[in-house]
């Protein structure tokens, strides 16, 4: 007898609830005076505390454990600086699994256990995920000072020219490390880890000689890029921080981050846009011009309400086309008509060249619904449910054959929960 959908729904929030238990780290930082209690991506390969999972798995937590979802949250502003800035990485405690802390990619910073580098500012939806299904007013009163600075930093420190893009300075601040859209500007062709190795010590190396001074990375011109999946979170997370502020009684500064937002809404919209090809192009260098495209990044502005419906429906048709991103289990991180694209990670480290993520499926899947495609939300919820029956909580999947692949017990492929009660 087969299983009904709420019984593998009760199944999974079984195993993501073990998933969070065993993926917990709690202690007492000395060098920062301050107690800690975040969920590690993965007890086996990530340790430390990352910036976009925390705030993913602060959105999980929500629902399961709102306490501890605050907690999340708390710890992850306790890294930030006076300037408002929060690292992408924090090593609360020393880890033997830390391989090599010194790689200027990876954790160089104003001391070594705090990176120098972002991540995809998402911040504000996992506060508002976790003040509504817990203390509400009296939580947002308590973070909302902190989480402002931070986007009041992402507007000053990364978008010098006021367009509305905020820009990136090295691939991992994008979240999607090796992306087929920066190969031309790295350099690249294939899929050699030790090319993108080298290609990431040039520009952390760089940009460490440079005092990570955003105005002199920007003139020197190594990596500057506007990246659509960024600039899509970024657009998104001001407005749902202009919802914050307005329910906490900060109407003008609501009204700020409303039209922030709007801004940036508009310029993916004018700038990012090709005609020509149908789909949208990150952005590099002074000259801001346009890096290839036929990656997933295409497909999240379907995220943005105001998405004009021709360039929403264009999005729809590829995750219907066998061809494109229409996979046995979509979404595939680069469209299968890409010659970049690999179904499985090259030397087993080469990622976002092909296997699909739940994280990127449940923004995929959101914005379906907001533009009236439930039936194809449905569909990528389904599917992602089914990666983690098949293949357990995987950082990524074979989006053909459903295989996992990357770290195991990986926390934020537990958004699938999210998915599920839709």
């Amino acid at each position: 007898m087969s299983r009904t959908d709420a019984e593998r729904r009760g199944e999974l929030r079984d195993q993501v609830v073990r998933l969070y238990r065993a993926n917990r780290r709690q202690g007492h930082a000395e060098w920062r005076g301050a107690d800690y209690d975040y969920t590690c991506p993965s007890a086996e390969t990530y340790p430390f505390q990352w910036f976009w999972d925390s705030c993913f798995h602060a959105i999980v937590l929500s629902r399961l454990d709102p306490p501890r979802a605050e907690a999340e949250i708390a710890t992850l502003l306790l890294a930030q600086r006076d300037d408002g800035f929060i690292p992408h990485m924090v090593r609360w405690a020393d880890d033997p699994r830390d391989s090599d802390p010194d790689a200027p990619y990876r954790i160089a910073g104003e001391q070594p256990r705090l990176s120098s580098s972002m991540q995809p500012p998402i911040l504000a939806e996992a506060v508002a995920a976790v003040a509504e299904h817990g203390r509400g007013a009296a939580f947002l009163r308590e973070v909302l000072p902190a989480v402002r600075r931070y986007y009041d930093w992402c507007l000053r420190e990364r978008d010098g020219d006021g367009d509305g893009l905020i820009t990136i300075f090295d691939p991992h601040e994008s979240g999607m490390d090796q992306t087929p859209a920066y190969d031309a500007l790295l350099g690249i062709e294939g899929d050699d880890p030790a090319a993108f190795e080298a290609a990431w010590r040039r520009i952390g190396q760089s940009n460490e000689a440079l005092g990570q001074d955003p105005a002199r990375i920007v003139e020197r011109d190594v990596f500057v890029v506007a990246d659509v999946a960024v600039n899509v979170l970024y657009a998104e997370n001001q407005l749902v921080m202009s919802r914050l502020l307005s329910v906490s009684g900060d109407h003008d500064a609501a009204g700020a981050l409303e039209e922030r937002g709007r801004r940036t809404v508009a310029s993916l919209f004018d700038r990012c846009w090709s005609n020509g090809d149908q789909d949208f192009h990150a952005l590099a260098g002074q000259a801001q011009h346009m890096l290839p495209a036929g990656t997933l990044a295409g497909l999240l502005p379907i995220l943005l309400e105001d998405l004009p419906a021709d360039r929403a429906d264009r999005i729809a048709r590829r995750l219907e086309d066998p061809a494109d991103y229409g996979t046995a289990f979509p979404a595939p991180s680069v469209s299968v008509a890409n010659p970049a694209y690999r179904a499985a990670p090259a030397g087993g480290t080469v990622l976002w060249r092909g296997p699909t993520w739940i994280n990127t499926n449940w923004y995929i899947a959101r914005g379906l619904r907001r533009h009236g495609r439930d039936d194809l939300a449905d569909r990528i919820a389904a599917s992602s449910l089914a990666l983690i029956e098949r293949s357990g909580f995987r950082e990524h999947y074979d989006a053909r054959t459903s295989q996992g692949y990357g770290a195991r017990d990986f926390a934020w492929s537990a958004l699938a929960l999210e998915m599920a009660r839709d």
